[in-house]
Order: structure tokens, then sequence, then C-alpha cells
């Protein structure tokens, strides 16, 4: 018996730091990752692995914790798809379901592909794992009429699925397809409470899933993208007192990813520290009010309505000092380092946009206002577009910033790092009013 030692190995390694927005410690880590494709005995057939998606997806349908679950009776399971049948269109029927199931079931945080007690068992309970929640969605979805198929899927920070590497390790979690039509193909996942159905969980982009179709042997693997740009919006209307306080209010609308997150950050920490986030920790702006609206309608944005008063840094019985850069993310650039050894991850395509009106106190005059300006990256990633006008004894400022790629390389990284310094230092340029 002849037995060969392969030696494989890794040299000038850097360690890897904790960089801002980077997808996961798995997706840029260096590492030698093997699989067992066959196995040959002397005198022997040869065994195959799972060295297609195929026989992945076959062994997903074999297993008892997955393919064995998906036909199982739930306890009350009639109530729902009978109404469920009444409903007159699929998309309907998604959401009533994925209504009932989201709402119903408490996710236990364990995420994985199979189940650990069964999907039964998890109904009975109201809680489970990710698999046993989404295998309910499943079952209750077909079971209704609804044509979709478990499906199996990587988590960010679990990282990304190598479409290549024909292996069950790299999923974590269980979610279920529904490919309607062309346009409309749905990844749903139940264990988020304000995940909504139409939207693939901004934790699962960027990488691949694992669908199973048993009825057609057909098991695939396919890309999960969000193309759709999400929009935040700020509206600022306020008005400059003599001797360096700004009065007014402020409207937040936020969509998609933006609406959940903020609802998540909303319900997990409470007002009293949402409130902070919001003012980005600012000891001269006090919130005075805070009122939210649709949060319990993930069909329309997610609405902010604010009353806030302000200390203006700087000012003087002379001069004031209006940084108009309120209420959003861009108070501090993430990118302050030269050099980057991760890619950048965005998840998606996103537009920021400001708008304030603030009204000059009587007696001042404008002494310098921050030159309109346009910039754009020269491969068109990102742009940044400002304009400031005085008008009607008012100051009107509009501020454009536009993510338009999801990733972003390192290789290109000193062209993003030169862009955010710039754009950073405009966005935080201050409007100076004088005494008259």
């Amino acid at each position: 018996m002849t037995v060969e030692n392969l030696t494989r190995g890794l040299s000038n390694i850097h360690s890897l730091p904790d960089e801002p927005f980077m997808s996961s410690f798995h997706d840029n880590v260096q590492a030698l990752r093997f699989q067992l494709v066959s196995i040959r005995p002397i005198g022997g057939f040869t065994h195959t692995g799972s060295d297609t998606w195929a026989k992945v997806g076959g062994h997903l349908i074999d297993a008892d914790d997955f393919g064995g679950q998906l036909k199982k009776k739930l306890s009350g399971e009639d109530v729902i798809i009978t109404k469920a049948k009444t409903l007159k269109t699929d998309d309907e029927k998604i959401a009533y379901i994925f209504g009932e199931v989201k709402n119903a079931m408490k996710w236990n945080e364990d995420d994985d592909w199979s189940t650990n007690d069964g999907t039964p068992h998890a109904w009975e309970a109201k809680t489970g794992n990710s698999a046993e929640i989404n295998l309910i969605l499943y079952h209750l979805l077909k079971q209704s009429g609804v044509d979709a198929y478990p499906m199996v899927v990587s988590t960010r920070e679990h990282g990304k699925v190598d479409p290549f590497y024909t292996s069950l390790a790299q999923f974590n979690r269980a979610v279920v397809y529904v490919p309607l039509d062309s346009s409309k193909r749905y990844v749903l996942d139940a264990t988020g409470k304000y995940n909504i159905y139409k939207q693939i969980p901004d934790e699962l982009l960027n990488s691949s899933g694992l669908y199973v179709d048993k009825s057609k042997n057909l098991y695939d693997i396919i890309n999960l993208k969000n193309d759709l740009r999400v929009r935040q919006s700020v509206s600022i209307n306020a008005e400059i007192k003599p001797g360096g306080k700004l009065e007014g209010s402020a409207e937040i609308s936020r969509t998609g990813y933006n609406r959940i997150a903020a609802l998540t950050r909303y319900k997990k920490d409470g007002e009293k520290k949402y409130t902070d986030y919001l003012r980005a920790d600012d000891n001269n702006l006090k919130i005075s009010s805070l009122k939210i609206e649709n949060m319990e309608v993930d069909t329309l944005p997610l609405l902010e309505k604010v009353d806030f008063n302000m200390d203006l840094a700087g000012s003087d019985e002379n001069y004031i000092y209006l940084n108009a850069n309120l209420f959003t993310s861009f108070k501090n650039n993430p990118f302050l380092n030269e050099n980057r050894l991760t890619n950048i991850y965005f998840a998606y395509p996103r537009s920021y946009y400001v708008n304030g009106a603030f009204k000059i106190p009587a007696g001042y005059k404008t002494d310098a206002i921050p030159k309109n300006i346009s910039m754009v990256m020269p491969d068109k990633s990102f742009s940044f577009k400002r304009f400031i006008v005085e008008q009607d004894g008012q100051i009107l400022v509009r501020y454009t910033v536009n993510y338009n790629v999801a990733e972003y390389s390192k290789e290109n990284y000193p062209q993003l790092f030169e862009f955010f310094k710039k754009m950073h230092e405009m966005l935080n340029e201050q409007i100076v009013l004088k005494k008259s």
C-alpha cells in the first residue's frame, strides 16, 4: 500500500483587523479548505462524496431533520390553510402566512439548516431554530397552493457561499424560496420580526442559496442580490435664534433595510437609547419629542418626527456657526485609515437625502456659505451633491449622497478613501452668520 503525504502552507499572512464595512471574518481570512470528493479502497469500488450540488440537495431531502420535516402535519394548520385558500393571489397568501408564522413563532437565536426537535414540536412550543420556523412556513405555503421550495443559505457572519465548493458546511440557515415569476423571486425568512416577505433579508445578500425541488429532481444554486435602491431622507425646518441656538423639527423617512434596522434598534434599545442614537450622542442637541409612524405597516416608510433644540457650538454675540448635517449617519468618516486589507461591503445600493430650511434671525446676515458642488467617483460608484442658497430670509440646504454599489474592491480603496475624506469635509463645512 502506498501512502502519499501532501504538504500545503501559507506564508506572509497579515493579521486580520476589524475594519469598517467589512463583510465577515470568514470572507476575508486566508485559509486552505479541503473537501473529500471520493474514496477508492484497494480492491473496492470508488465512493464519491458530495461533489455536485445535486448530491448536496439529495442529502438534504433524504435527511430526516430537513426533508423529513416538509410534510409533517402541524396542530391546527387547517385553520390557516383554509383561510389562505380563500385569498385570490399568491402574494396575498404569502403575505398572510408569512405574517402568521412570523408573529406566532419566536426564534431561539439558533441558526441551522437542520431541525432540532422537529417542526410539529416547534409549532406547539411556538419557538424554534431557523430551520424549524422556516420549514413550518414552507409547509403552510405549500399546503395552501403556493409554489414554494425549501432553501439553505449562509448568513453574512457565517460567510459567503462559494458556488464551486459543493459542501453543505457552507450553509447555516434554512429559508423558503418562492419564484412566482421572472420579476418576483422571494426569499422568505420568518425568524426576523421586522423582515418583509418581498425583500431578501440583508444578512443573506450577495451570497448564494441552494433550493431543492424533489418532484423535478432539481437542486440548484442561485445568487441572492438586491438591486433596488434603499432610500433615507431627512427634512429639517428650524429657526436660528440670536445668540446661537437652533429650534425646530425634523422628519426622518426610512425605507427597506433602513426601516428594518431602525425598528430593530428602537425595539431592542428603547426610546431613551434610540433618542441618543438619533442625536449621535451630541450633547449640544436635545430632542424634546419623538413620534414614530407606520411601525406596523411594513409597506410604508418608517416616519420619525422629532422636535429639537440645539446650542450651536462656537457661536458668540457676533457670529453664529451652523452645521446643517443633522440626524444623519455622516457625522464621522468611517474610512480614516489610508490602507485597507479587506473589501468594503455596503450590502445594497442606497441613497441619502438631507433637505433643510433655516430661518435667519433678525439683525444677522450671511457671512460665509459653502459653495455648491457635485462630486462623482470616476467609476460612478459613489456621488455627492451639495446645494446651499439664501432665499427669502432662509438658508436652504440640500445634500444628496449615493452609494451605487453593494461591494467595493480593496484594490480601489485609495479612490474611495479620498472621496469620503472630501465628502465628509464638505458635509460638515459650516454656514457662518454675522451680526449686522
